[in-house]
């Protein structure tokens, strides 16, 4: 059985890993057009967005955890928002493998507890508190959101999306439980 902050972990790789596979499959024209009459960025610029809230929750992290001294501060409205994400699709694929990488890699480090408590911040809001694990589950469904917009700007061009890019992992599990119960249902009437 899979510990909830372990499934947290995988759904953020999972989320990525689509971005990864999308962006391959993409050609430049279509990662960097617009989607004007649906008041939509492109895919570049929707990825963009959502790569740079794992920036924003990962640099802190990676600036040398101790646990000591004063709370780890992740800033969501000190983005970068590097333009080559938004019109490099090739710098897009790097930056999602690094991101993925660079996920697990702080992560696996001894010195971050999930449930350690960090100071956020976006939007203009003041520091509030929250903890890795929500961060986590917070960025996941941000990026989600996203890739749901992501792929009504693919359709919209004529492309095609895989049917779950865009769709909460939790969803994808709901789907794969019903799938099982369907197909033991459909054994069990045929015996």
């Amino acid at each position: 059985m899979t510990s909830t902050v372990e499934q947290l972990l995988e759904d953020n790789l999972a989320v990525l890993r689509q971005g990864v596979a999308l962006v391959r499959v993409l050609d430049s024209g279509a990662y960097t057009q617009n989607a004007p009459h649906l008041a939509l960025s492109g895919v570049g610029s929707h990825l963009r967005h959502a790569v740079d809230f794992y920036e924003r929750f990962l640099a802190p992290l990676e600036s040398g955890v101790t646990g000591a001294g004063p709370a780890i501060r992740i800033d969501y409205d000190a983005r970068d928002r590097d333009p080559r994400m938004e019109t490099d699709p090739q710098h897009a694929l790097q930056v999602l493998e690094r991101t993925i990488e660079r996920l697990r890699a702080v992560i696996d480090h001894p010195a971050v507890v999930l449930g350690m408590t960090v100071q956020v911040r976006g939007d203009g809001s003041p520091w509030i508190e929250s903890t890795v694990v929500r961060e986590l589950q917070s960025i996941v469904s941000h990026t989600v959101h996203h890739y749901a917009l992501i792929a009504i700007a693919v359709r919209a061009q004529g492309g095609t999306v895989d049917p779950e890019f865009g769709v909460a992992p939790s969803t994808l599990r709901h789907w794969k439980e019903e799938r099982a119960r369907e197909q033991a249902s459909s054994d069990a009437c045929a015996r």
